[in-house]
């Protein structure tokens, strides 16, 4: 259950409508296992001070992953850029915010000075090719879109509505049959 709901917003609202174990009894807490970067909205939803007690859920957060960018990814994203360089279009799929900033850099896109995409460079995608951009980027999610908007100014050019691998494959079909 829940799986529909898309994002964690929508998830805390799922999880206050139908979490009721007991009747009777008030909630019992539940075990969040996450990753040392998430965002907390579904936590501050369910323990929320406006929210009479008998509703609120408590959390227990458990990190049991990190998430770092590998070293070696710069110079990987490079050569698949590379290779792909002689296609018409070409997809850069952000799945977490960890690897935004490197690959940003690599596509071209960062002013050095100030960290944030260079000026005329607002919109998603990068590089012209026969007169229309080559680059094109998807998101996962809101929240790897909204990290993209709030640390760089860049906007992307899809954000999947249901956040997994066929929702980024079908805003990149929706983007592209407006493209034709």
């Amino acid at each position: 259950h829940g799986s529909s709901t898309g994002n964690g917003e929508a998830l805390a609202s799922y999880i206050l409508t139908h979490y009721h174990p007991s009747p009777t009894q008030p909630r019992p807490p539940l075990l969040f296992l996450v990753g040392d970067n998430r965002r907390d909205i579904i936590p501050k939803t369910l323990m929320s001070s406006s929210l009479p007690a008998h509703e609120r859920i408590r959390i227990d957060e458990l990190e049991v992953y990190g998430t770092t960018t590998q070293s070696s990814f710069p110079s990987a994203f490079a050569s698949a850029l590379s290779a792909s360089s002689a296609a018409k279009t070409r997809w850069v799929v952000v799945f977490s915010p960890t690897g935004c900033e490197a690959a940003l850099r690599e596509l071209g896109l960062l002013d050095e000075d100030s960290g944030r995409v260079k000026t005329g460079e607002r919109g998603g995608g990068c590089g012209l090719r026969r007169g229309r951009r080559q680059t094109y980027v998807a998101t996962i999610g809101p929240t790897t879109r909204d990290f993209l908007r709030r640390e760089f100014g860049f906007e992307a050019d899809v954000c999947a509505e249901v956040p997994s691998p066929e929702g980024v494959g079908e805003a990149i079909k929706r983007f592209m049959v407006g493209l034709e």
